[in-house]
């Protein structure tokens, strides 16, 4: 274990606060416990910083090898304090346990063709286990069983209402599946089923956005913006331009550098 410096905003650790971390974040998600993971691209390494101190965290990878990653491209939460992990660069899905063991691991050799060919490079988890991959190649979204059988195929290029352009990020909650489409400016939304929802437009100045049960994010810079489910509206302020955010509950967090915060919703 680690031990990791905490800042804390107003005293008070769960309303808000940031952590310094010992490597840059290139990914992070925050699982139900309030767990945070990270994956660091220049150490090529993945840390779990544990909740509710966050003053502890494990640490896997490092190197290429049986426990290394080569590129891992989306991190994914799931359950009793387990992690799904995408490496694109070494080509390989790793179900990772409680203290970041491998459990688990699905080859894209073990795909079907057209999937693996797709070259996914997004992930993410339905509330029955059940695997979202985004492939890269024809900006399709495939829902696959661990085994790597196909259950469903939806969105595409050529989809029309619903159409994916440029897919950048990929979340599911509450059978629900939130995609980023940078290109066209929007959160699109999907049921468990691949039934287009809607498309939530970003407000004007904001470049970068992310879908959640509870409400999207929208941002850029320091400035941002929170649109709730039941329909409210909060402008954000960061400390520093964040890279990444999450929802967990009624708490917003966010990745820029070497260090991960948090910030209340109402």
């Amino acid at each position: 274990m680690y031990r990791l410096r905490v800042w804390l905003s107003s005293g008070l650790l769960w309303a808000q606060g940031q952590v310094t971390l010992p490597a840059p974040v290139s990914l992070f998600a925050v699982d139900a416990l309030h767990h945070m993971y990270v994956w660091s691209e220049p150490e090529r390494a993945l840390y779990k910083v544990w909740a509710p101190r966050y003053d502890s965290l494990t640490r896997i990878g490092g190197a290429p090898g049986e426990e290394g990653f080569l590129s891992v491209t989306s991190i994914a939460p799931i359950g009793n304090q387990q992690l799904y992990v995408l490496d694109a660069g070494g080509q390989k899905i790793t179900l990772l346990g409680t203290n970041l063991q491998r459990l688990q691991q699905l080859l894209y050799s073990q795909l079907p063709p057209e999937v693996a060919q797709g070259y996914p490079v997004l992930l993410t988890v339905g509330s029955g286990g059940e695997l979202y991959l985004f492939l890269r190649e024809t900006q399709e979204v495939v829902k696959i069983d661990f085994f790597g059988r196909v259950l469903l195929r939806f969105g595409g290029k050529l989809f029309g209402p619903g159409r994916i352009i440029g897919g950048a990020a990929l979340y599911a909650e509450a059978d629900q599946l939130f995609i980023t489409d940078t290109v066209q400016r929007q959160i699109l939304v999907y049921d468990s089923w691949g039934n287009f929802l809607k498309g939530v437009a970003f407000p004007e100045g904001m470049d970068r956005g992310a879908g959640f049960a509870a409400g999207t994010v929208f941002y850029r810079d320091t400035v941002g913006w929170w649109y709730s489910r039941e329909g409210q509206e909060l402008p954000l302020r960061f400390p520093t331009a964040p890279q990444a955010v999450w929802v967990r509950e009624q708490r917003l967090y966010w990745a820029a550098g070497r260090v991960v915060g948090w910030l209340p919703l109402p």
